[in-house]
């Protein structure tokens, strides 16, 4: 009874797929007897994009909080754009688990978009690394106590 269930899931999906989807299947129909695998699939990747997301507007706050003084601000905006944009990746391989198809490309568009995001925070931090490190001991060193 249960192979004769998947069979017709998988049969329903392959139509689905060739029909709608672009004729790429989506990855769920490869976990098909392993229905643990999608459950962690769907919470540890919506776990993390929810932690990705949030991590983006507590940047913002910490910007919006030091005013106009902020040194350095391009590159936390480079970290805005890098941890939303993995966020959204994590977003999108669950898109692509449940339908394929044209999502596929989707997320491949994302994973570009982090990819570019990636290397320019890398960019930026090794441009700028060595004066935020300067900066960060200066101002330790300004608050101790006499």
């Amino acid at each position: 009874m249960e192979m004769a269930l998947l069979e017709l899931v998988s049969a329903l999906t392959y139509d689905w797929v060739q029909h709608y989807g672009g004729g790429l299947a989506p990855h769920a129909v490869c976990l098909l007897l392993e229905p643990a695998v999608i459950l962690n699939e769907v919470v540890t990747n919506l776990g993390i994009a929810a932690a990705y997301f949030l991590i983006p507007f507590a940047i913002l706050r910490f910007l919006k909080g030091a005013g106009g003084i902020m040194p350095f601000r391009s590159v936390l905006l480079m970290f805005f754009v890098f941890i939303l944009s993995c966020g959204l990746g994590h977003l999108t391989h669950l898109v692509t688990l449940f339908v394929g198809g044209w999502t596929y490309w989707l997320h491949a568009g994302v994973m570009q978009v982090t990819m570019v995001a990636s290397i320019g925070t890398a960019l930026g931090l090794l441009r700028h690394g060595r004066a935020i490190g300067s900066l960060a001991v200066r101002l330790a060193q300004s608050h101790r106590p006499a």
